[in-house]
């Protein structure tokens, strides 16, 4: 038994190597993007109740991604938690913030970039209503506001990512809840940090 029918998808094959999504629970469409195609090539509109498997060749970066779903959500909460920060991806959060398309920021980023990198901390610490340090590997991506839950979880850092990665778009409320309250109860764990230590 299969969940869709071969109708349901539709494929095409690339001249070349390049980045795609396929969505699901919504309009079941493979979109293959050459390199140069920027985020809304790729991804289009996007639609509550829909699902989208996306594969990128480092044609963007996750605060790209963000960016491309905040203007279509408009202002939101961002809740986060990454491996890995870049300062430079610190400085867009910052930006969106500015912008006030960032309402709300709280994340979550693996202890070992606050000993290898205390500026971003300190700057990461300025900029959101809670980060904490933890042991983490876990690269999520929770927008909500009162129209809007998306969550995108995938493999991507928040960094420049020239390497292959992918995840899934969820434009689901529970979904996105789900993600934002174990980020929620895991900020609110005065022992998070100690843990990591």
């Amino acid at each position: 038994m299969s969940l869709f029918s071969k109708e349901d998808i539709v494929i095409k094959k690339p001249d070349k190597a390049s980045s795609g999504s396929v969505a699901v629970a919504g309009v079941n469409l493979l979109t293959i993007g050459k390199a140069h195609e920027k985020l809304h090539q790729v991804f289009g509109k996007v639609a509550d109740g829909q699902s989208i498997h996306y594969a990128s060749l480092g044609d963007w970066s996750t605060h790209d991604l963000l960016f491309f779903l905040l203007e279509q959500t408009g202002p939101a909460r961002v809740y986060f938690t990454t491996w890995a920060i870049s300062e430079y991806a610190i400085r867009q959060l910052y930006g969106f913030i500015e912008h006030g398309l960032i309402l709300e920021l709280k994340g979550i980023f693996d202890y070992r970039n606050g000993v290898r990198k205390p500026a971003e901390l300190q700057f990461l610490q300025k900029i959101t209503t809670d980060i904490k340090a933890a042991k983490c590997h876990a690269k999520v991506t929770v927008i909500e506001n009162d129209h809007w839950g998306i969550s995108v979880v995938g493999s991507a850092n928040y960094t420049r990512n020239p390497r292959i990665e992918a995840g899934v778009l969820c434009c689901d409320k529970r979904v996105a809840a789900f993600h934002r309250d174990w980020i929620l109860n895991e900020l609110s764990n005065s022992s998070a940090f100690d843990r990591a230590e």
